[in-house]
């Protein structure tokens, strides 16, 4: 229980040290338009999933909650501040949930941030246009095969997580019935995230079947960049510009 609560503490203080570089080097703009960018990579990769009302659901909670570039900061703020007395309020499995969650989303903040300043190299002038040339060149440049597979690996365990927790008998009903009181003690967006997460998993029909869909998925794109064979894997999505702050 106290490893879990030191890996969620841990996790938190990675992705507000990394928000802050971006912050502080002016490239938190750039970040949040790649994140937006690869939003709709995912879903064009994905895109059987996300037809599937079963699915669809599950695959928006990792687009958009793990991956996406949404404001975490309240959330994260609400985890702050309960994290000595988390272990009142969730069972083990949820907790190890949440621990999967930010650790993924904090892995995917610094490969975000990595990919952002290349993005920033590669760029003539203060227009930076991200497509699917720009980002698999600075994807690449980032030189981090190993990351990469780690990244798509804590997402694996995240689903796994997802579906040992959903399996706890009266944790969706729990969920439920804390809505008010969470509200109450301003854990309100905490509760959001964690509730949208436990109902979207607990939809699927088959959570092995699903994730080993995601994952095989991303592992062939991520082999196909780094073998860098056979032209850009990229699925064609609507291209994302910004112009950066002098």
């Amino acid at each position: 229980m106290q490893d879990l609560i030191s890996q969620i503490s841990r996790h938190l203080r990675t992705v507000a040290e990394v928000q802050n570089v971006a912050l502080e080097t002016g490239l938190l703009p750039l970040v949040k338009s790649l994140q937006k960018w690869q939003t709709l990579r995912m879903q064009a990769t994905h895109q059987a999933l996300l037809n599937d009302p079963h699915h669809a659901p599950a695959l928006r909670f990792f687009v958009e909650q793990i991956y996406g570039p949404q404001n975490f900061g309240q959330r994260d703020a609400d985890i702050v501040r309960v994290v000595p007395k988390m272990h009142k309020y969730m069972p083990d499995k949820a907790l190890s949930s949440l621990a999967s969650a930010l650790r993924l989303q904090a892995l995917s903040f610094e490969l975000d941030y990595a990919v952002a300043v290349k993005l920033k190299e590669q760029a003539t002038s203060r227009l930076i246009l991200i497509d699917r040339q720009s980002y698999a060149q600075a994807y690449l440049a980032g030189d981090n095969l190993l990351l990469r597979q780690e990244q798509i690996a804590l997402l694996n365990t995240l689903g796994v997580n997802l579906r040992d927790a959903v399996a706890v008998k009266g944790v969706t009903l729990m969920l439920a019935l804390s809505k008010h009181p969470a509200k109450v003690k301003g854990l309100h967006t905490l509760h959001q995230f964690l509730q949208s997460g436990f109902k979207a998993f607990k939809r699927i029909p088959n959570s092995e079947l699903f994730m080993q869909d995601i994952v095989t998925k991303e592992q062939r794109l991520m082999s196909l960049l780094f073998a860098q064979r056979g032209g850009n894997p990229l699925p064609y999505v609507p291209n994302t510009e910004i112009t950066l702050e002098t």
